[in-house]
């Protein structure tokens, strides 16, 4: 027996699929049982068995898609994704500096460039637990804890969706539909690496299993995914900036000799190559499962579970820390000639080290998921009915395994000798680097209950042109998060490690309704109203209208128009305390020169200490999103759709000092005298001079973002009879602006087509996917290419002014042996192309959206059984 997939769906629902995989639609038997229909719903819409077909702007990518491209990872699928080809979508290298970068060991999806937490990510229509750490200070579902083999689709809903799914729907859904109904069983092994000298080797194990009764299906996949790191060494990456490292004596900076010539600033300062250490791709193992079970009870209900479960486990990598410490001049380990540099004028004082630390920064990473859920549905005469509950987990723990040097620890053993600060480090034996590191473990636990129901129909409203059918329903969901850094991080005690820790609960609820309204025969409105109530901050209202217009039988016009929502994240509700400094500038014509007592009068400015804190009293992010498209049948076999967008989020939540600054100097923020009298309240410190020393402040609604572009996707397929058959495809996505405004009194930035930021964001004008499938008896093939338009250099370029654009093809070949077995050879970046040049990055180019893996290549066995 074979594997396949039982395909219980209407006439609609095959049509609208093959439409979108560029094949022509079957015709169906009109004889069909009733019993054998499955009213099933699209993402964008919770009406079922509704004719919904081009309403929404939803793409369908199937499992075979991915694979045939070369990729491995949901991360890399949605990284290159058109839509998401921008700011917030992340991959798994991870930031080590701290939790203020994206986690080691997690991926998460932007859509539109709006942010990782501004996306819904859905598991079979429903949602999963946020992980536990934060992308910077951006909430997100890890994507890695989606096992790819596990995917039967993936459904990209690229419009606001709030009245729909509730929070976090603003700039559109990503749902992964999960394989069921599965029979036989499958075992697939795959290999792949570069073509390169280095060892990037990837393995990949999979059995699927479906196991049938008369009256029941239970699908299992159990998959086992392995990956080598890859490192900047690894490539001849362009390096665009070296640090440097020296000794001071008596005022004069002095090389060391681990460097030999490699110098700076006449022979005073080694260079120090700290992007070399890095990796391009960090090392992991994944091991998960996930089941779907489905028993047909005898009264005509059914009841359905899942599970799924994921362990990933893997190591993060930066440079060696640096540090600036002071050494007694007359310290045993000085080297001989600082020593006698030393005693020139005639006295003996300390030394300043300012380097580097012998070992390379290393974070290992163990992260677990877990979800179940069990429902039931049914009918209650001519209305469905649904209702599940869910339980999902993630528990997430990282550990600094090296380079993670201790501040006390280390002051403490250069006082014993036991540590020797000078030749980086180097002449200490592994048995003093141990006695000097700090594990310093951050665990963090993210947990979400819920409990939904949902009834759809049809009205007792008869329109001419139909009855109106309708959905309401109601959720009800709680949600808990942790962060708990080792206090040792928390109080600045490591060097190259900052921490804050987070704690926050919340429970919240919904009611809904969504209706389609069959004005004319071609004509149909499909309206949705939901209220979402949060136990921390309120309630919010969300409706969405859409008109679709079938001019003809091959063209359909849609529009639509909603507003949407994100609530705080728990994260920034519940932030613990960061300690960072800060300062103002201090005059007459100066904004905050109340602030500003004796000293900041005499030398113009004042540098004060600044706390952070997380804010209970946030309100929720609002947005307004603009679709407007067609979907043109030109032919049989040639398929278009053209979707113009636009998006206008505001009230963005991010940390503000000014916001509390301006309350100090109004009057509406207490102006006190010590940390004390704050009493836990935002406000400012001021000493015996009048001059701000410490402001204590946190997350407000301060920011909004505008963008607007359009979407394009054509489907054609070509039957060369004996030559087989062509499935030619292209997904573009043409941004027209992109502007971000920090804070109400700050400028608009334009920040589309260029690279921005500290993380040097890439947020590219065009991005476009395009190839072609072919098929022929036992043998298929794939050819796709992945396009990035030109960008603006960085904000700290200084030899260039464009980043090139990039192009790059992947191919595929496959073969069916025979009935159940098949090979498939697949290679990503054919032609080994390097990324282009970027000189404001320090790795010389725009590692965002672009990559050096170089070519890729992976073969792939399947048997069925």
């Amino acid at each position: 027996m074979f594997i396949k997939a039982k395909m219980k769906l209407s006439t609609l629902s095959i049509a609208m699929l093959l439409a979108m995989s560029g094949a022509q639609a079957q015709s169906v038997e009109d004889d069909a049982k009733e019993k054998d229909i499955e009213k099933i719903q699209v993402t964008g819409s919770r009406l079922k068995g509704v004719d919904l077909e081009g309403a929404n702007p939803v793409q369908i990518f199937d499992r075979d898609d991915l694979t045939s491209r070369g990729y491995n990872t949901l991360s890399d699928f949605l990284r290159d994704l058109p839509q998401a080809s921008s700011a917030g979508t992340f991959t798994e290298n991870g930031g080590v500096g701290g939790n203020d970068g994206s986690p080691a060991g997690s991926a998460g999806v932007s859509l539109r460039g709006l942010g990782s937490s501004s996306t819904l990510v859905l598991v079979n229509g429903r949602r999963v637990a946020v992980d536990s750490f934060t992308n910077g200070f951006d909430s997100f579902v890890n994507v890695n804890a989606i096992p790819m083999s596990a995917l039967e689709r993936v459904e990209i809903l690229t419009d606001g969706a709030s009245s729909v799914y509730g929070s976090d729907a603003i700039a559109g859904v990503v749902n992964f539909i999960l394989r069921k109904d599965v029979e036989g069983h499958e075992i697939s092994a795959s290999y792949g690496d570069d073509t390169k000298d280095s060892d990037f080797g990837r393995y990949n194990l999979t059995y699927v299993g479906g196991f049938n009764t008369t009256n029941s299906n239970t699908t299992l996949v159990v998959d086992y995914f392995d990956r080598k790191a890859l490192f900047n060494s690894d490539r001849p990456i362009d390096v665009t900036f070296k640090s440097n490292t020296r000794v001071t004596v008596d005022g004069v900076d002095y090389a060391e000799d681990w460097c030999g010539d490699d110098t700076r600033n006449n022979g005073g300062r080694c260079n120090f190559d700290y992007v070399i250490q890095r990796a391009i791709q960090p090392d992991t193992s994944a091991f998960g499962t996930t089941l779907n079970h489905v028993y047909r009870l005898n009264d005509g209900k059914e009841f359905f579970a899942e599970a799924m479960y994921q362990h990933n486990t893997g190591s993060a990598y930066d440079s060696a820390a640096s540090f600036d410490i002071d050494i007694a001049g007359d310290s045993a380990f000085v080297p001989e000639r600082f020593a006698q540099a030393n005693t020139q004028d005639g006295s003996i004082d300390s030394i300043r080290v300012r380097s580097r630390f012998p070992e390379r920064r290393i974070q290992d990473y163990d992260t677990t998921s877990y979800r179940v859920l069990a429902g039931l549905r049914g009918e209650l005469a001519d209305w469905s009915w649904e209702t599940a509950a869910v339980y999902g987990k993630t528990d997430n723990e990282i550990t600094h395994v090296s380079g993670y040097i201790g501040k006390d620890k280390l002051d403490a053993a250069i006082a014993d000798g036991s540590y020797n600060p000078f030749n980086l480090g180097r002449d200490n034996s592994d048995a003093v680097l141990a006695s000097v590191r700090e594990l310093a473990p951050r665990k963090g636990e993210s947990e979400v209950m819920s409990l939904d129901f949902n009834i759809a129909g049809n009205l007792a409203i008869e329109l001419p042109a139909g009855a109106v059918s309708a959905v309401f329903g109601g959720e009800f969901r709680s949600e808990e998060i942790s962060d708990n850094p080792a206090a040792v991080a928390q109080s600045d005690g490591i060097y190259g490690l900052g921490a804050s820790d987070a704690k926050a609960d919340r429970n919240q609820y919904a009611v809904y309704g969504e209706f389609n309204v069959p004005i004319t025969d071609s004509l149909d409105a499909i309206a949705a109203v939901r209220y979402d109530h949060y136990s921390d901050f309120g309630g919010d209202v969300n409706p969405k209208l859409s008109l679709r217009y079938r001019a003809t039988d091959d063209l359909i016009l849609r529009a639509s128009w909603s507003t949407g929502f994100r609530a705080p994240s728990l994260s920034q509700l519940g932030a613990g305390t960061s300690l960072t400094a800060n300062y103002i500038d201090c005059g007459t014509d100066q904004p905050f020169n109340g602030l500003c007592g004796d000293f900041g009068a005499q030398f113009g400015e004042l540098e004060f200490d600044q706390e952070t804190l997380g804010n209970t009293g946030l309100d929720a992010e609002n947005s307004e999103a603009v679709n407007v498209g067609a979907s043109w049948n030109l032919t049989n076999n040639l398929q278009l759709t053209v979707d113009y967008w636009r998006y206008e989020h505001t009230d963005i939540v991010d940390v503000d000092a000014n916001t509390t600054l301006r309350a100090c100097v109004s009057g509406s923020a207490p102006v006190v005298g010590s940390e004390a009298e704050l009493a836990g309240a935002f406000g400012c410190v001021i000493d015996s001079g009048n001059d701000l020393v410490f402001l204590r402040t946190g997350f407000f609604n301060v920011g909004s973002q505008e963008t607007d572009g359009v979407d394009v996707k054509v489907n054609y397929r070509l039957d060369a009879g004996r030559a087989g058959s062509f499935d030619l495809f292209a997904n573009a996505t043409k941004t027209f602006s992109y502007e971000r405004q920090i804070t109400a009194d700050s400028p608009k930035q334009d920040l589309l087509g260029k690279l921005s930021g500290a993380a040097e964001i890439a947020r590219p004008e065009l991005v476009a996917d395009f190839g072609a499938d072919w098929a022929m008896a036992n043998w298929s093939a794939s050819v796709s290419a992945h396009y990035i338009s030109s960008l603006g250099d960085g904000d700290f370029k200084f030899d260039n002014e464009t980043v090139d654009s990039w192009l790059i093809f992947s191919g595929s070949l496959g073969y069916d042996i025979n009935d159940n077995q098949s090979l498939l050879l697949s290679v990503r970046n054919l032609t080994d192309k390097e990324p282009p040049y970027a000189s404001s990055p320090t790795n010389g180019y725009a590692s965002s959206v672009h990559d050096w893996i170089g070519r890729l290549w992976t073969v792939r066995y399947t048997i069925r059984f």
